[in-house]
């Protein structure tokens, strides 16, 4: 027993001679400056690029295309004439329909004029005037008829004479009722009637004059034609398809996220985008709509963002990795991910502090680009790490920096 103890004490011994020796052998390092950045936290996703707009144009009027001003592929603005449809029946039914409401209009008019005091002496006048006539013809009857009667005309002069006794009877009869109206105003039925009328046409007009507009069609949106599925000469009806227009500029970014984050997600935040046709380029977009639900079969959210393509770098249907930025972190410190060891299997780093190396136990944060988040109680902002011989560190070991060559 005595023998086993003093064996033991002796590997002790052994031990800390050792430990003494490592710590205190000075140990040549590479080091890097701590950097203080702001850190974006992000959520990884992939996506689709989709138009921002798809419209297909159809035709609203009947007709021959007349003319067709672009073709596949050629970018369009908003307002642009597309092609023509023959408009000559639309033009004929717009000056028809005119002509009508003229005609209502002009009747309405005359109508509401019969209250004007000008329009009854007219009708006054006109009816003296008639019963003045009827008294000279009233004269030449009652001399004919005596004559008729003394065999000296015979009965066919005296039916010519009666004939127009009695016609210009009727006329002081419609003269009199005419002045009576005139004196009495025209009745709200009357007035309904001819305003009735007046509508309709003005309704009309209205269709006619869209018909008309509808021959030339023009661009909805600013974008690129897309597809163009007719040509000048072939007969249209309403509804038949004449041009497709894609707007690519902005894109729309489709992407889902998984439902646990759904927490960290709102409309306004910056997401980064890259595609494997420009593989060295990210393309910033803004999050415009967060789905109310979520797909029970992927357990996913829909979200999608518009990006700006101006260059028209991009294209719907590109398939794209997104890093949607949740949070920044302000002034987090950040080193080399190399400078990161275990140590007691915890993340570790080692500081340099008057030539010699200082522990320090961590915890890792954000990742990115062969860089790392660090976040200690011991690391200052004006320290630095080592990179490269933490494999020799203890804690407290002297050390010196190698030189840059």
């Amino acid at each position: 027993m005595v023998s086993v103890g003093c064996k033991e004490k002796g590997a002790n011994a052994t031990d800390q001679a050792e430990s003494r020796s490592v710590k205190e052998r000075t140990i040549e390092v590479k080091v890097a400056p701590v950097k203080v950045m702001d850190v974006d936290y992000t959520i990884d996703a992939v996506g689709s690029f989709l138009p921002n707009d798809d419209v297909t144009i159809s035709s609203e009027v009947i007709g021959t295309v007349r003319e067709v001003f672009v073709d596949e592929g050629d970018p369009v603005e908003r307002g642009d004439i597309l092609l023509k449809i023959d408009d000559e029946k639309a033009r004929l039914m717009f000056e028809e329909t005119k002509s009508m409401i003229m005609v209502s209009r002009v009747t309405l008019d005359k109508l509401l004029a019969w209250t004007r005091k000008e329009r009854i002496k007219q009708i006054e006048a006109k009816l003296d005037q008639a019963r003045i006539d009827l008294e000279k013809i009233k004269k030449d009857y009652l001399r004919y008829k005596e004559l008729y009667e003394n065999g000296v005309v015979d009965k066919s002069t005296l039916d010519n004479v009666q004939a127009r006794y009695e016609i210009s009877k009727i006329k002081v009869l419609s003269a009199e009722e005419e002045y009576r109206i005139s004196i009495a105003g025209p009745t709200r039925e009357e007035v309904g009637v001819i305003k009735a009328k007046v509508a309709r046409a003005e309704a009309r007009l209205r269709v006619a004059e869209k018909n008309l507009k509808d021959t030339t069609v023009l661009s909805p949106i600013t974008g690129m034609v897309s597809k163009k599925v007719i040509s000048v000469g072939e007969y249209v009806k309403a509804g038949t398809k004449l041009i497709r227009i894609v707007q690519n500029d902005p894109l729309k970014l489709s992407l889902s996220i998984p439902e646990r984050f759904a927490g960290e997600v709102r409309t306004g935040q910056t997401l980064l985008a890259g595609v494997k046709a420009f593989p060295k380029e990210r393309f910033e977009g803004k999050i415009y709509y967060i789905s109310p639900e979520s797909d029970r079969s992927t357990r996913s959210f829909e979200v999608k963002a518009k990006i700006g393509n101006k260059d028209s770098k991009l294209r719907p249907g590109f398939f794209a990795e997104v890093a949607l930025i949740t949070s920044v972190k302000k002034h987090a410190m950040v080193l080399p991910e190399e400078t990161v060891v275990l140590v007691a299997e915890k993340p570790s780093i080692f500081i340099v502090r008057k030539d010699r190396a200082v522990l320090d136990h961590i915890r890792v944060g954000r990742r990115f680009s062969g860089k790392v988040e660090v976040i200690s109680e011991k690391l200052k902002e004006n320290d630095t790490v080592v990179t490269a011989g933490q494999n020799n560190l203890v804690d407290g070991a002297p050390v010196k920096v190698a030189k840059e060559r």
